[in-house]
């Protein structure tokens, strides 16, 4: 894998209450010759399965943060691999890194995605306390699929959760209607917020306002866009 050929679109997320941006998720993309840009769905896995990840989450960590560096007041998160938290250092680089692109602590969200399975939870959990004592906040993307079972709710020190496209997909039909709103009370009960991702719809977003998600994702609003980009977008929607 060449870094060159990588490059970061950031998503707007919303508020229900008043549809402000609050902050704006960073996705990593492939851009590769002759195929055209590929997902990290798609190459992921790949990283993990051959030690990869770690550079491609250095990458993404200083783009990301040097570019919400010039966003104002507006907070970025950054999609982290479980098995990045393997490094025992990994608070100390994650604030290194953010200090050197001069971006505050508090504007920081890092995503613990769910691409493996998370290995020794009270490592993780010692390097999220670390990372909350000093303002960053930390959420556990895809709940309700994969390894991101609900009782990481319980294990790992948590600011909010989020919701993935299937969910919002599933919240369309009266038995997943059911499932996903009881995820959201079960994140709501443990005192956590929630982001509905991948809403589409009109109907998702009623669904999703009316179970008590805070937070709104999705092509509804916005497709993901340049780091310039979002500033303006931010200006349109400020309530």
């Amino acid at each position: 894998m060449d870094k060159g050929e990588f490059f970061a679109l950031y998503q707007p997320q919303l508020s229900v209450d008043g549809l402000r941006v609050v902050s704006a998720e960073a996705l990593l993309r492939w851009s590769r010759p002759g195929i055209g840009t590929i997902g990290p769905d798609d190459f992921v896995p790949f990283a993990e399965d051959n030690k990869l990840i770690d550079e491609l989450g250095s990458f993404m960590l200083e783009r990301a943060c040097e570019t919400a560096a010039h966003w104002g007041d507006l907070p970025v998160s950054i999609n982290v691999s479980p098995l990045q938290f393997a490094r025992v250092d990994l608070a100390a680089y994650i604030l290194t890194i953010a200090a050197k692109a001069g971006l505050p602590p508090g504007r920081l969200e890092i995503e613990i995605t769910e691409t493996a399975p998370i290995g020794d939870i009270a490592a993780v959990r010692a390097t999220i306390a670390e990372l909350r004592a000093q303002g960053v906040r930390v959420s556990l993307d895809d709940l309700g699929a994969g390894h991101a079972t609900t009782c990481l709710m319980r294990e790992l020190p948590l600011d909010r959760v989020k919701l993935g496209k299937s969910m919002a997909d599933d919240a369309m039909t009266e038995k997943g209607a059911e499932h996903v709103s009881n995820l959201i009370q079960q994140a709501r009960d443990f005192g956590l917020a929630v982001t509905a991702e991948g809403v589409e719809t009109q109907a998702q977003l009623d669904f999703m306002r009316s179970c008590g998600c805070d937070r709104i994702q999705g092509y509804i609003f916005a497709k993901p866009m340049s780091g310039a980009e979002i500033s303006a977008f931010a200006r349109q929607f400020a309530g």
